[in-house]
């Protein structure tokens, strides 16, 4: 009779352990799936920062973000005097046919920063079916500060990858072919 009872506790422990399993893979692939709405809210994710506290970057490290619902981000990097900061920002839309709009700028701060040659300060992308990338870059000709990355987003939640590098100046710009002294593409 113990035996009867031990293996129907045991018997009735598996069920509910594979229903709970099954209902949370379930949630979660109708989630992915689309079929479950998910708010815009509940769809962010990554790396956060505000305007009175940004998140800082680490160089070395790739970071993936979801913004949604109207929103602003603020991202920090050190650029010791002498040296660059180059940051990559890839976005694109994250409901299929719904448009979503990313922009991202670097602040200029006093003084201001230099440009370096084939970057901007800024960018704005307007995202439905596709993707987009900028390529934003501040060269420090000063003591060394700190730059501000701001990613504001509106519309259609949009996926958003951050890649950076901090290098010398004299290793992003290569040989100085105009003979002057300057670094090429860096105002002193």
């Amino acid at each position: 009779m113990k035996n009867k009872k031990t293996f129907f506790l045991i018997g009735v422990y598996l069920c509910l352990s594979a229903a709970v399993v099954f209902s949370v893979s379930c949630a979660e692939m109708a989630r992915d799936m689309g079929i479950d709405d998910v708010t815009d809210v509940q769809m962010r994710s990554g790396l956060t920062g505000t305007q009175n506290n940004p998140a800082a970057l680490d160089p070395f490290k790739k970071y993936e973000l979801v913004m949604a619902a109207n929103e602003t981000r603020f991202f920090t990097m050190k650029v010791p005097s002498g040296w660059y900061w180059k940051v990559y920002v890839t976005a694109a839309s994250r409901k299929e046919n719904a448009e979503g709009r990313l922009s991202a700028d670097i602040s200029q701060p006093d003084p201001p920063w230099s440009p370096l040659e084939g970057t901007s300060f800024n960018k704005a992308m307007v995202l439905k079916n596709d993707g987009d990338q900028a390529l934003l870059a501040v060269g420090n000709t000063v003591q060394t500060r700190y730059a501000i990355l701001r990613l504001a987003q509106e519309g259609a939640p949009v996926y958003v990858t951050i890649e950076s590098q901090v290098s010398t100046t004299t290793n992003l710009l290569g040989p100085n072919t105009d003979n002057s002294g300057d670094l090429k593409g860096l105002s002193q």
